[in-house]
């Protein structure tokens, strides 16, 4: 890519926003646009806007983006426009390098334009910069616009004033091709307002805090809308009037989503608006602030007519609620248009109606969590992990065509290396890199190997080898002279499991765990299947798996028949401690049977398995191939059965719901998608050949 590095003249800081536009003549053919940019960026020509977001890298690994800007370009005189964000400061989903935007325009005939100090930048008006209000630790930092601030500066021919020419920077241009599709929109869906009234607030520091301690008070639609309807959908225009001094709507968009904030109404005067979203509508109004996460968007309307639409924060979720602070507002649209990765879906032929609705749900979760990368949730944190990209992955690889995007995720996650070998909590990730989940690491050797096998393609192991190698010596540096893997016992390590009793930490105190040793021994396992594909030697960690599956005969306690999860910690059997050790051969086979006979019962004694770690329980149980058939389809249909009841349209991250975490449990979460694998091994989702 050809052009500068540039931004605005003096020093950048974290949350910024800064518009660039220069003019380029056009006389048809193609026309397209390469850029990258730290953060995020919105383009327009000629006004309307042409193309958004930034797959997420790393300012060592930067990704160049390509957008066909043929259908927006006229003959003659055109403005391309970019508003560019610079976030500045480490997130689960960013890693800040210098603030800079390059570009290069070319069209059949050379270059048409591209980023130098020609190009007129300024500080954007209408975005508020230097804010700094985080949604999230993951998701990082929320917005305010302001309409007031509005002008014509994307229009060719106007001069708007405080743009200079933009300022040359030395960086380096190193790009890497994105390494899959492009995300699209739908159409804004259709919303319902299920309540509606005036409120009152309190002197609350946040938004957040405002939308959902503030005295509401219920107007009945007769009253605020004029209509006798129980619930209004926007099907045409909505004057909603009020005689106190602000009005509020709680808007429901019909199911589980992910996209942009879209607005369109029309107001008398000058006016703030305070948006919130989430999954929740439990309390009565949408869970807009919780331990400090703050779900919320402000605006400033203009008077007259106000159409707006944020590109740059995707939000997910169900509801929005909204505060006018105003009298009187002609509303025509208050929703989300969805935006997606275009996945194929494979077509797929089951019989059983409940089956087929609970596999039907299982996709659109994953659909949900996909972007530009798996990620957990498109709610509260839109982070990419090992572990749950893991299950990810690996449902895709049946409810999905194609593999690119699986490859693309995994080659990712090898920037993401620390010093010590292990992989940062997500990726990208910052310097916000303390707290790594060891095991998460060594599901990335797993996740490598289940590509490999389902592919063929053995490129993409060979590419991250010595990752692999470096996650697997961290681990094999803390057997001790018991023979077993030592926990980490580091205030910035967490030593996490699952989301269950007594396994899901912190704990800074030194023990020996057995899910830590179970999960090495499967990684070990798996990489031995590598080393044999790519013809490579394993450096000798076959033999020292081989020790330390004996030695993890220290956590059987034989009047129980089961392992035991911990050694120098208080007494605790789990059903993912005695799933891992079956799967990674530690007990014989009289004690296998036993144990499995144990997982089969409702109450057998041992912490229940959560929905996203039950996979390694049906593995488990699958080591004695048909035998558990029944008992296995049963709980999967209980569990998702239990959620569909309570109105679920994407599955949970737990089984407790919303009311999990102290009530920020995720109600759409990919890592649950379970049953796809579990129907896809006992043949209960074959394709369909028609």
């Amino acid at each position: 890519m050809q052009g500068d590095w540039i931004w605005r003249k003096g020093d950048a800081k974290a949350d910024e926003y800064v518009q660039f536009y220069t003019d380029f003549a056009y006389n048809g053919g193609k026309c397209d646009l390469k850029l990258c940019v730290d953060g995020m960026f919105c383009v327009y020509v000629n006004g309307k806007i042409a193309g958004f977001g930034k797959y997420p890298d790393y300012p060592k690994y930067r990704v160049e983006e390509e957008i066909d800007l043929s259908g927006f370009v006229k003959i003659g005189t055109n403005r391309l426009s970019i508003v560019a964000w610079y976030i500045g400061e480490s997130f689960f989903t960013y890693s800040p390098g210098e603030a800079g935007l390059i570009f290069e325009l070319s069209g059949d005939n050379g270059i048409l334009s591209q980023s130098d100090s020609a190009v007129q930048c300024r500080l954007a008006p209408d975005y508020s910069s230097y804010l700094k209000r985080k949604i999230t630790l993951q998701l990082g930092f929320s917005y305010r616009y302001d309409s007031t601030k509005e002008d014509e500066w994307m229009i060719p021919g106007k001069k708007e004033s405080g743009f200079t020419s933009a300022q040359v920077k030395d960086l380096p241009k190193n790009f890497h091709k994105r390494p899959v599709m492009r995300l699209c929109t739908k159409e804004p869906l259709p919303e319902r307002i299920i309540q509606q009234g005036t409120f009152r607030e309190g002197k609350f520091e946040t938004a957040g805090e405002r939308l959902l301690r503030a005295s509401l008070a219920f107007v009945p639609p007769a009253e605020m809308f004029g209509t006798k309807k129980m619930y209004y959908t926007l099907d045409e225009p909505l004057q909603m009037c009020s005689e106190e001094d602000g009005m509020y709507l709680i808007v429901d968009l019909g199911h589980e989503e992910a996209g942009y904030l879209h607005l369109d109404f029309t107001v008398d005067e000058t006016c703030e608006l305070e948006i919130g979203y989430g999954q929740h509508i439990a309390d009565g109004r949408v869970r807009t602030y919780i331990d400090e996460r703050n779900f919320t968007f402000e605006y400033r309307a203009k008077k007259g007519r106000n159409v707006f639409t944020d590109y740059f924060r995707r939000l997910g979720g169900r509801y929005l609620q909204i505060f006018f602070h105003t009298k009187k507002v002609l509303l025509r649209r208050a929703t989300v248009i969805p935006v997606y990765y275009p996945v194929r879906r494979r077509k797929k032929k089951i019989e059983d109606g409940l089956h087929r609705l609970i596999y039907d749900i299982s996709v659109r979760t994953l659909e949900l969590c996909m972007h530009d990368h798996y990620e957990d949730t498109p709610w509260r944190e839109q982070s990419f992990y090992t572990m749950d990209s893991r299950n990810q992955i690996l449902f895709g690889y049946t409810a999905f065509e194609g593999t690119e995007y699986a490859r693309a995720g995994l080659r990712m996650f090898a920037e993401a290396r620390r010093p010590d070998g292990l992989l940062t909590l997500c990726c990208p990730q910052g310097e916000a890199s303390d707290y790594p989940i060891p095991y998460f690491s060594l599901m990335y050797i797993l996740a490598v190997a289940e590509y490999s096998e389902h592919t063929g393609d053995l490129s993409l192991a060979e590419e991250v080898f010595e990752v692999m190698c470096g996650i697997l010596e961290n681990f094999e540096s803390r057997i001790g002279t018991g023979g077993l893997i030592q926990n980490y016992a580091d205030p910035k390590i967490w030593d996490f499991y699952e989301w269950t009793d007594g396994m899901d930490g912190p704990t800074h105190e030194s023990s020996l765990d057995a899910p830590l040793n179970g999960f090495y021994l499967i990684a070990a396992k798996k990489f031995g299947r590598i080393c044999e594909l790519l013809s490579k030697e394993d450096g000798g960690t076959g033999k020292t798996a081989e020790k330390v599956r004996k030695a993890c005969g220290q956590f059987f306690v034989a009047e129980k028949g089961l392992y035991k999860t911990f050694i120098g910690k208080p007494e605790h059997y789990s059903e993912l401690t005695n799933s891992l050790f079956v799967v990674a051969g530690v007990p014989n086979e009289k004690q296998t049977d036993f144990i499995l006979d144990k997982l089969a019962q409702n109450e057998n004694g041992m912490v229940k398995i959560s929905a996203s770690h039950s996979i390694f329980k049906y593995d488990a149980m699958l080591v004695r191939g048909e035998k558990y058939r029944n008992v296995i389809i049963h709980e999967v249909e209980e569990r998702y059965t239990r959620m569909l009841r309570a109105g679920a349209t994407s599955f949970w991250e737990t089984d407790h719901g919303s009311e999990d975490f102290d009530r920020a449990g995720s109600l759409c979460h990919g890592w649950s998608s379970v049953p796809i694998y579990v129907f896809e091994r006992f043949g209960l989702c074959p394709d369909d050949q028609a």
